[in-house]
């Protein structure tokens, strides 16, 4: 038998780990944004003006945002991002989110649509996702893009297309294919105080998957992709003002761990109380407080998931 190992990340950290490509999808509302912006807080955020209060009100800091009108234009702030970490230049953008790639799409088909029809329509918006796809693989920084959701449809001819993110055509089945991640979102009321999930699991009506094998373990997993990211050994940066937090999550996650799930309330109010306490603005203690229930209900789901082989 071979040695036992006492850390998990030990063969996969032998490998380079290129940067993670992520789709989520869900109705609206349901915490897409606000979950990409405590989650990435170093991100180039591409949305339309006035689509990210959400995350000044729940994080408490203002993103870094470009607008952009069609997929291309995207593709080429990304290449120029790449571009620059290519070169070793010091920018501190880490990861690029695209919120919302379905309105994106259809204002680049609307473009396209009054130069173009029929089936060379069609193959300028593949090509022009597939270019996308290309610059977000080399630009070495997580990609991370929101869409709306669509349900199960049938098409003309009587083929079954799953349910995922709300595309036109083809882009709903070609589009998942390019993604490292792509995830469901939900809510679990049981969930206190954020009831925000991500599901992956295999499904006959929506398209999910998960190449880090993270989100599946956990599956419902916390809605916090920076900590399904870390959870599979890759480095999400902080806040440059809040780099204190890793620090208190690795503690207080550590503590759960050890003390047991009927102690985390108990825990995480005593925390918050004393980050509140010493003069942490209330909005920070919560997110930071998120993060530690967070990776410690992925640590569990992990750990579980280690522990047998058939359950």
């Amino acid at each position: 038998m071979p040695p036992a190992s006492s850390d998990n990340n030990v063969m996969r950290d032998l490998f380079v780990k290129d940067p993670v490509l992520a789709l989520t999808y869900g109705p609206s509302g349901i915490g897409k944004t606000t979950d990409t912006g405590l989650s990435f807080p170093n991100a180039l955020f591409i949305a339309a003006p006035g689509a990210l209060q959400s995350i000044r009100n729940v994080a408490g800091y203002s993103p870094l945002v470009e607008n952009a009108t069609t997929i291309p234009d995207v593709t080429k702030l990304i290449t120029t991002i790449g571009s620059y970490k290519a070169k070793g230049s010091d920018t501190k953008i880490d990861s690029v989110v695209v919120d919302d790639f379905s309105y994106l799409a259809e204002q680049t088909f609307a473009q396209f649509e009054k130069k173009f029809n029929g089936f060379r329509l069609w193959g300028e918006l593949r090509d022009a996702v597939i270019d996308f796809r290309n610059a977000a693989r080399f630009a070495k920084v997580h990609i991370v893009v929101n869409c709306w959701e669509q349900p199960p449809k049938d098409k003309p001819g009587g083929a079954r297309v799953k349910g995922g993110p709300m595309l036109s055509g083809n882009l709903p089945e070609q589009v998942p294919a390019m993604f490292d991640m792509v995830l469901r979102c939900g809510l679990d009321p049981m969930r206190k105080p954020w009831p925000g999930i991500y599901q992956c699991v295999a499904d006959a009506n929506y398209v999910m998957k998960d190449r880090l094998n993270v989100a599946t373990a956990a599956h419902p997993a916390p809605m916090n992709m920076a900590e399904l990211i870390r959870a599979a050994g890759y480095d999400v940066s902080r806040h440059p003002d809040l780099a204190w937090q890793e620090d208190v999550v690795t503690k207080v996650s550590a503590q759960m761990v050890q003390d047991g799930a009927a102690k985390d309330k108990d825990t995480a109010n005593a925390v918050y109380a004393d980050l509140v306490k010493n003069a942490v603005n209330p909005l920070h203690a919560r997110w930071t407080l998120r993060d530690a229930m967070d990776r410690t209900v992925i640590s569990r789901a992990l750990s579980a998931r280690n522990s047998v082989f058939l359950a």
